[in-house]
């Protein structure tokens, strides 16, 4: 990709804008107002920002309160419950907000798009910031709509907290973490940006030139496999709720420790899971990477 093309690829990624179809003859199309494209991307940027918020908010307030009312109704089955709340969940929310903001809501996500260049330093920093204002709205609601007294330490928030189990040692919740951030990282690279060559498909106009070939974006059309993105991830975050839970507390996912713990003041290990879930990212997107850059050369 040529330097022209690739900044043109992080503009686009940057905005969060998705590409369509543009008509064939762009030679005689005006410039665009460069102080109203400026508005433009500062607002869609707010735009996507604030969805990130309201999107994690969501998913992590429905994650907590399907652990709170499992921890309420103690003979049903809570892991399956949870599991399947939370693909559940993430299915709905990843359709709902992927045209707004990629539906990340979750900063070991947001991390590994900033370092495999698909997200900038500044909208990766925002989003993490959104995120963790969401995880503890999220938590602060929840002591809102559970009575108190039906926890033992009196707090909703802290009931539901992700904590290592009592056996496991530093080494088994620090691998069990990054090796469940890996798959599910992995799977969204995959799955959600698909490489298409827009000299038949799209074409990119700014100014009235164009962009080359093989810029990667995010769709969700059923004509290519990101349009299945929601399904596959929901899924992924679904059986992940089967594996470590009993060793780590099973959270890939730093915005849903860091919300019950401000909020319900239980911070036990709480450096772990930002290390382990941003390094298992941070590998699993430069895995992917590497294998989509080389089957285009296949």
């Amino acid at each position: 990709m040529s330097d022209e093309n690739d900044s043109e690829y992080h503009e686009m990624q940057d905005t969060g804008i998705s590409v369509a179809d543009e008509p064939e003859d762009d030679k005689n199309e005006a410039p665009l107002d460069p102080v109203a494209e400026q508005q433009r991307k500062r607002w869609v940027l707010i735009r996507a920002v604030l969805g990130e918020l309201m999107c994690t908010f969501l998913f992590v307030y429905i994650v907590l309160s399907t652990a709170a009312n499992f921890l309420r109704t103690p003979n049903s089955s809570s892991v399956v419950g949870g599991a399947l709340s939370t693909a559940f969940a993430a299915v709905a929310l990843i359709y709902s907000f992927a045209d707004i903001s990629g539906a990340h809501f979750n900063p070991a996500v947001t991390f590994a798009t900033c370092v495999t260049r698909k997200t900038s330093i500044t909208k990766g920093l925002m989003y993490i910031g959104a995120q963790l204002v969401g995880a503890v709205l999220a938590s602060l609601i929840l002591l809102a709509t559970f009575p108190s007294d039906q926890f033992a330490a009196g707090n909703a928030a802290a009931a539901t907290a992700v904590v290592p189990a009592a056996d496991s040692n530093i080494g088994n919740v620090f691998l069990t973490e990054l090796i469940l951030t890996f798959i599910l990282v992995y799977v969204i690279f995959a799955v959600a940006f698909d490489t298409v060559d827009d000299s038949k498909n799209v074409k990119v106009v700014r100014g009235g030139k164009s962009a080359g070939s093989n810029l990667t974006i995010y769709t969700t059309s059923g004509a290519t496999k990101a349009g299945f993105a929601p399904i596959a991830i929901g899924f992924t975050l679904g059986f992940l709720c089967f594996l470590g839970g009993s060793v780590s507390g099973g959270a890939f996912n730093p915005a849903r420790v860091f919300g019950p713990a401000l909020v319900g003041n239980k911070w036990g290990y709480h450096w772990l899971y930002w290390v382990a879930d941003f390094l298992g990212a941070g590998m699993a997107g430069y895995a992917q990477k590497f294998f989509a850059a080389t089957k285009s050369k296949i």
